[in-house]
């Protein structure tokens, strides 16, 4: 493992245990961030797939790579809009051959490249950040040779793998039966990236570097009512195989908790996965698979999924700075829905521009067109018209 420095800790020597993978089985604004994708395939593969391929819900691409590459920017740009940082959020990516055979196949993995701890503007002494947190809190990159976050995504799906489902590019949502929204996907891991994951050894219950990280403040064992911090390493082992008493107790997350049907105790606390045994890259750093509705963040694809809110609050527990959602409509990001809002939906309509459809798709047809942008003319001049975006 190489260090940076005395508070600043590589993670490329741990990047599969750290980094958290998702699977599945055949069965803008003001103040908002940047995140930048960072294309790190070679020629004619991953983002530079020349492979023919036509548009499809609102991507426009027309070549496997091109249409990859419009659906990280796009998750990116979801991302993007809810956290507040000044500083530019990396996100290093590409498509490589991962597990995949005919009954089940990694979809991707993602983890931050650095974290730190006891840098100017920590909120806790001793404790280990993930870069892009660390960065938001420290209004400065403290790793400016190193990206944010690095994530692999699999190759073979839909190409020379034996697995039934193909990757979905479109952006809508909306993927036909028998293949997987990668916008979810996407989604999914640069969420581990920026925050969403343990630092702990599963195998020995050791802190990262013999210190917390600000993930591990949250987790408690029900049974025991210790939260992660205060454990044995032998504790620790046992809490992260303690399924149904591993949970979430922050206070963000357990205010928000009241719409779940499942996988919440009386208290608002979250079940988070904790299987037995454990699974390396997926125990404690996702949700639990008990949660209903399913969540963006459990360990398994579920279905498409593009909805960030729980994702957002276990976020704000982590110490993110999180932005309001933006306006149905505001295609400008300023907070009013305007006609020039309507010339970014036209443009965007005719392939100049690229409003998202949460923004822009008003008439939630699963493609921003020239209605939309007439609708949104209406609307800002007046007339009693709805906004009903995705």
């Amino acid at each position: 493992m190489q260090h940076r420095s005395s508070n600043s800790t590589s993670m490329k020597g741990c990047l599969a245990a750290c980094a958290a993978a998702l699977t599945i089985a055949v069965a803008g604004s003001a103040g908002a961030a940047t995140v930048t994708i960072v294309n790190l395939d070679g020629f004619n593969e991953g983002f530079n797939d020349t492979t023919s391929a036509a548009p499809v819900g609102g991507n426009t691409g027309t070549t496997l790579g091109e249409q990859r590459l419009q659906v990280f920017e796009y998750a990116a740009a979801l991302w993007g809009e809810r956290l507040d940082s000044d500083v530019e959020i990396r996100v290093g990516a590409n498509f490589d051959p991962l597990f995949c055979n005919s009954s089940s196949a990694v979809l991707g993995s993602a983890g931050p490249e650095t974290v730190h701890r006891d840098f100017a503007g920590a909120p806790l002494s001793f404790t280990w950040y993930v870069q892009a947190l660390a960065n938001s809190h420290a209004g400065a990159d403290l790793a400016p040779g190193s990206d944010d976050v690095g994530a692999t995504f699999n190759s073979t799906i839909g190409t020379t793998c034996s697995f039934p489902l193909t990757w979905y590019h479109g952006l809508d949502g909306n993927p036909p039966g028998g293949t997987i929204d990668l916008v979810s996907v996407v989604l999914h891991e640069i969420g581990h990236g920026l925050g969403f994951l343990s630092l702990v050894d599963l195998g020995s219950g050791q802190k990262f570097g013999g210190f917390d990280d600000a993930y591990m403040f949250n987790l408690s064992d029900h049974d025991t009512g210790e939260i992660y911090p205060d454990m044995t390493n032998g504790a620790r082992i046992n809490a992260s195989v303690s399924t149904g008493d591993l949970h979430w107790v922050a206070p963000v997350v357990v205010a928000g908790s009241g719409d779940l049907v499942s996988g919440v105790h009386p208290s608002g606390h979250v079940e988070m996965y904790a299987p037995s045994p454990a699974e390396p890259g997926s125990s404690v750093s996702h949700y639990s698979t008990s949660l209903s509705p399913d969540e963006l963040m459990e360990p398994s694809y579920t279905g498409p999924n593009h909805d960030l809110t729980r994702t957002l609050q276990l976020f704000e527990d982590l110490g993110w700075q999180v932005l309001d959602p933006l306006m149905c409509g505001d295609a400008t990001e300023d907070g009013n829905v305007q006609s020039s809002d309507a010339l970014v939906a036209l443009a965007t309509a005719v392939g100049n521009d690229d409003c998202i459809f949460e923004l822009c798709d008003v008439d939630s047809s699963t493609a921003v067109t020239s209605t939309d942008a007439m609708i949104i003319l209406q609307y800002a001049v007046g007339q009693p018209v709805p906004l009903q975006c995705p």
